[in-house]
């Protein structure tokens, strides 16, 4: 009986130390590519096969640590030929990583060009409030944050919204503040609309979807969350900053008439992980007929 027990130990010690050395040393680095075509009924006919390359919460640190895997996401974007790609927020973990960041950026290939938005972290808050932590390097402005990203051919957009003309038609592109921290604003955003545009919105946290004013958007990216880092059998994700988390953690989701799809992330300075990789979105919108 004794021999049993120490065996079953013996199997369980074993058992814990390869999940654990899987979920820090394997699962982090093995970054994929989700492909998904999207077909929507209030799609301009000339959008028609619109590609998206969707890249959310790189987190590269100060001491250009999680640089190497990015690059691998920007090759897996390069590799989709996108028309747009878009960055859903936390581009770095602390602003003293964005001398790495930018010659990242700088390697994206689009069509029609690259927008981002920021994330909690990019403004120096690792949890939910507005004031900056004291450690991690000087945080940037919003002023500074685009003069950066200007360097790598980056729009960031600031609870605004941009018009572009594809095919003849128009695509907004609306980009809010991160709404963990309070900084989002949807509704000044969509102010000067036409009522039967097209929007996509790209926002940090997936929150965003409680907004009154989503309704008048058709397509929402979101980041944030990581997926949960840690996705447990039967009882899902388990370190998803949102609500209602099982709906909100990854993946793609229906709110009303909106359509909602979460990244998991790169999150490079985080690097743990369990049965939720890492991953580069591609979505390929169509017109439902």
């Amino acid at each position: 009986m004794v021999e049993w027990f120490v065996l079953c130990g013996v199997l369980l010690g074993f058992g814990v130390s390869y999940l654990a050395w899987r979920s820090i040393f394997v699962e982090p680095r093995r970054l994929v590519v989700e492909r998904y075509l999207l077909k929507l009924s209030q799609l301009p006919p000339p959008l028609d096969g619109l590609t998206i390359a969707f890249l959310s919460d790189l987190h590269i640190m100060p001491s250009g640590f999680g640089v190497d895997i990015a690059e691998r996401a920007v090759m897996m974007i390069n590799e989709s030929n996108p028309d747009i790609v878009l960055l859903g927020g936390d581009l770095v973990h602390w602003c003293g990583a964005i001398p790495h960041l930018i010659p990242v950026l700088r390697r994206v290939k689009s069509r029609y060009g690259v927008f981002a938005v920021l994330g909690n972290h990019d403004h120096h808050c690792p949890w939910r409030f507005k004031r900056p932590a004291p450690w991690g390097g000087k945080p940037f402005s919003v002023d500074e944050w685009r003069e950066a990203l200007k360097q790598a051919n980056v729009h960031l957009l600031v609870n605004e919204a941009v018009r572009l003309e594809i095919n003849g038609a128009p695509l907004w592109l609306i980009g809010v503040d991160d709404a963990y921290t309070g900084r989002s604003d949807l509704q000044s955003s969509l102010k000067d609309l036409p009522d039967d545009a097209f929007v996509i919105l790209i926002s940090h946290s997936p929150d965003i979807v409680d907004d009154p004013n989503i309704e008048r958007v058709n397509l929402v990216l979101s980041g944030h969350t990581h997926g949960g880092q840690i996705v447990l059998p039967l009882l899902g994700p388990f370190l998803a900053p949102c609500r209602n988390k099982r709906q909100r953690a990854q993946g793609l989701t229906k709110i009303g008439e909106t359509w909602l799809y979460v990244s998991r992330g790169v999150s490079a300075g985080l690097p743990l992980r369990f049965r939720c990789p890492p991953e580069v979105t591609v979505l390929t919108i169509k017109t439902a007929r």
